[in-house]
């Protein structure tokens, strides 16, 4: 619990709430300014003195104040700070908010802390500007011909086009996808293990809501890929961290959890992690199975990248088949707008999945999956060899521009191959004041707080290189450069 003396106020925050701390502060400060503790004209901490004092992140304290100010309980100024707002516009927002509808109003917990990491994607795809934020596959290889072929061969066929199709999906989809898991080492994988998604983030989700409800602790990779962050905090799940190194996911945290707490499910990314890109070992895999196995805790193994890999590990799910439940998806390896992806889940919930799955939209397009059968058979493989050469060349690119364009001391993290370059600033540069003066240079990348459930990522941040064409890395890199050197001075 901390505590904060402002002005006649002490504010209180409950770190084991599952009310998100940002929401927290809001409701604390409201309070106080429609109460009259907190009388017109008051001056509010900065922002950093008040995550400071409170022991928290500063984009905590941001977004507590933003909301303030967008009620019109705040006025923000240059070089005044925050102020509370007149008694007469503070009053009047009092009452509008009063007098919304229940219906329209989240519980608090409906919202994670981290940013909400679409708004950001929407917000910076401009003309003109290099846009490293969206991890979607590279524009060169294009499978466009072979996958045209594939859709134009489908459509002939009207039971595709006009059929919804099983709920569980396209049956030679789920036959092909569960003889490549075992060709993988996943022996026990057959069709009927097999639910076809719409798009692996689905899958995420109907996980998520099966295994565990609101309240619930689970375990999450920190950093961790912000689609699935932003699921368990709107299923008002309870993350505990476990930070990942150059091998992966510290198992050993993972070990040490286990023994005094029983987390309803551990998600993890093993291989080509996003963002660091990292792969964990196969030790700590098997480690991993075995811990999870002794626990009873389930696995959620999500796996978009791993056909990618080049020395690709044994996935989670071939070494604990009754522990885990594996997710990935066409749309990162062959086009987003597949919007295709599955899941590989143990016979004993698999029909609790696809209940659930029924509930989201029946049943994925099934003139799609068919698409995807053919492909399969006549273009993917190739497609998948060419896309791993082109990743390797993107990463050395951007490593020889990095080398070019930006200061001593900011690092790019993680092994070649993937769609991700993790990187890390110095203590002085701050991953959010740099996005700012990279974007109005014209360059943007993800900034490092959303990939963190509960804080952390100040300086880090993420470039996706498969984002641009090829010939925009090396201007992208001196751009975000430029602007790193703006803010040293």
């Amino acid at each position: 619990m901390s505590k904060i003396g402002a002005p006649n106020l002490p504010l209180q925050l409950d770190r084991d709430s599952i009310v998100p701390l940002y929401r927290q502060l809001y409701e604390g400060l409201r309070e106080a300014i429609l109460s009259g503790s907190l009388p017109e004209s008051t001056r509010l901490p900065p922002e950093r003195a008040m995550a400071e004092r409170l022991e928290i992140n500063r984009s905590t304290v941001v977004r507590a104040y933003r909301e303030l100010v967008a009620d019109g309980l705040l006025d923000q100024r240059v070089g005044s700070g925050s102020r509370v707002a007149s008694r007469k516009r503070a009053v009047s927002a009092g009452e509008r908010g009063a007098s919304v509808p229940w219906w329209a109003t989240p519980p608090p917990w409906r919202v994670g802390e981290f940013p909400m990491v679409l708004g950001e994607l929407a917000a910076k795809q401009e003309p003109g500007r290099i846009s490293f934020v969206q991890g979607v596959a590279p524009d060169e290889p294009s499978p466009l011909v072979e996958l045209a072929g594939s859709f134009a061969r489908v459509a002939s066929d009207p039971r595709f086009i006009l059929s919804y199709g099983d709920s569980e999906g396209y049956e030679p989809l789920r036959e092909a996808i569960s003889a490549r898991m075992r060709a993988r080492g996943a022996r026990s994988v057959v069709a009927k293990n097999v639910i076809v998604l719409t798009g692996s983030t689905q899958g995420i989700a109907i996980v998520a809501q099966s295994l565990a409800e609101g309240g619930d602790e689970i375990i999450v990779e920190s950093p961790s890929y912000p689609g699935a962050l932003q699921i368990f905090q709107i299923c008002g799940l309870r993350a505990i961290p476990i930070p990942v190194d150059d091998e992966g996911m510290r198992v050993d945290h993972v070990e040490a959890i286990l023994r005094t707490r029983r987390p309803r499910f551990i998600y993890t990314m093993p291989s080509m992690h996003n963002p660091t890109n990292v792969t964990m070992n196969a030790d700590r895999r098997e480690r991993l199975a075995t811990i999870a196995r002794r626990a009873g805790v389930p696995i959620i193994e999500d796996d978009p990248y791993g056909p990618l890999a080049s020395h690709r590990e044994t996935p989670l799910l071939a070494l604990a088949p009754e522990h885990v439940v594996y997710l990935s998806t066409f749309s990162k390896t062959v086009a987003p707008s597949l919007r295709v992806g599955w899941m590989v889940a143990p016979r004993t919930i698999v029909d609790r999945l696809l209940m659930r799955k029924q509930a989201y939209d029946m049943a994925t397009s099934l003139y799609v999956q068919a698409a995807i059968v053919d492909y399969l058979e006549r273009g993917y493989d190739a497609h998948i060899e060419q896309l791993r050469e082109e990743l390797h060349l993107r990463r050395k690119i951007a490593d020889e521009a990095i080398a070019k364009y930006w200061p001593a001391g900011v690092r790019a993290i993680g092994p070649s191959g993937g769609f991700y370059l993790w990187v890390a600033t110095p203590r002085e540069m701050r991953a959010r004041p740099l996005l700012d003066a990279a974007e109005r240079l014209g360059a943007s990348f993800l900034f490092g707080e959303a990939f963190f459930a509960n804080s952390g990522g100040d300086h880090n941040f993420r470039l996706a290189l498969t984002a641009v064409r090829r010939d925009e890395i090396p201007e992208g890199i001196r751009r975000i450069g430029e602007a790193m050197r703006s803010l040293r001075g």
